[in-house]
């Protein structure tokens, strides 16, 4: 198999696996990117290279970062997301740290749901 496959089948297999998480069909990704539902299936499968206008796209309509679709474990992003929310949690008391983590959760369901119901 080809570099460029390798790389490719991954990329395919996270953007079907976002497309799931939403709940939707190729259909609807593919109206929403603007492809036709077979080059998203090629997409999918990692059998067909895409352009960097149809990544973007893509990554749009499923509300997901291209950083998240080419590259999900690059310690850079996760570190400094890690090291912004326990710098903001540093100093607090048990009970302020417990709230702060409470809020987080919440928020972060909240944008959950906003999302299922865009779609």
């Amino acid at each position: 198999m080809s570099e460029t496959k390798d790389r490719l089948i991954p990329i395919g297999v996270r953007i079907k696996e976002a497309r799931k998480e939403l709940d939707i069909t190729q259909i609807e990704l593919a109206e929403k990117a603007d492809i036709s539902v077979p080059y998203l299936s090629k997409i999918e499968m990692g059998k067909s290279d895409f352009s960097v206008s149809v990544l973007i796209r893509i990554s749009e309509a499923l509300q997901i970062s291209t950083d998240k679709l080419l590259r999900p474990n690059i310690p850079e992003s996760a570190v400094i997301a890690n090291e912004e929310l326990l710098s903001v949690i540093e100093g607090c008391t048990p009970t302020e740290s417990a709230s702060i983590i409470e809020t987080a959760k919440n928020m972060k369901k909240a944008f959950a749901d906003a999302k299922k119901d865009k779609f």
